[in-house]
């Protein structure tokens, strides 16, 4: 069971690194594009008429596609001040169980995007500001995300189960931890 999570930890890894570098490379765009309109609008008196709706596209890509690497960091949304007090066995029940919560929320999510995502394909959606952006294509990055994020939580689950310390804390890495 070790083998196979240091596998799949290795797999999620290699994905972690690569959808941190994207996420960079988006927010770089959302950088050009946003300074892009500022100078359209001061100097020109025009606007692009598309920064509103492709900064939105590519915050949510960021933080969707981004939020892999907080969850494997151990830096995602948690409430510590209880947990932390906690003897390690409970602590790691609670991260555990909060793992499996965490897992079967972004199934369901994961189920309802793509849904959303096929449905946009299916029917040709087009958004309705000025460039009738095929909304499929920013549709696209939900399923993608939570599927990336469902495999990320299970992973934890695993990991907590069979005892394994966080991949963030100094036990990981001393314990030949899977991050």
């Amino acid at each position: 069971m070790i083998r196979i999570l240091e596998t799949i930890g290795r797999r999620l890894a290699w994905a972690e690194a690569a959808l941190t570098a994207f996420c960079g490379l988006l927010l770089v765009a959302l950088l050009v594009l946003i300074n892009v309109e500022i100078g359209a609008r001061y100097l020109f008196n025009r606007s692009t008429l598309i920064a509103d709706e492709y900064g939105g596209y590519l915050f949510a890509w960021i933080v969707l596609l981004g939020s892999i690497q907080a969850l494997r960091g151990d830096r995602y949304l948690s409430m510590t001040a209880l947990v932390d007090r906690a003897p390690p066995r409970l602590r790691n029940g609670l991260a555990a169980a909060g793992a499996l919560i965490g897992l079967g929320v972004c199934l369901v999510v994961l189920y309802a995007t793509l849904d959303l995502a096929l449905t946009s394909w299916r029917f040709g959606t087009r958004s309705i500001q000025p460039s009738a952006t095929p909304l499929f294509w920013p549709q696209a990055a939900l399923p993608v995300g939570y599927a990336l994020l469902s495999l990320a939580f299970a992973e934890e689950f695993c990991r907590r189960l069979v005892g394994l310390a966080p991949r963030s804390s100094p036990e990981a890495d001393q314990m030949g931890g899977l991050g």
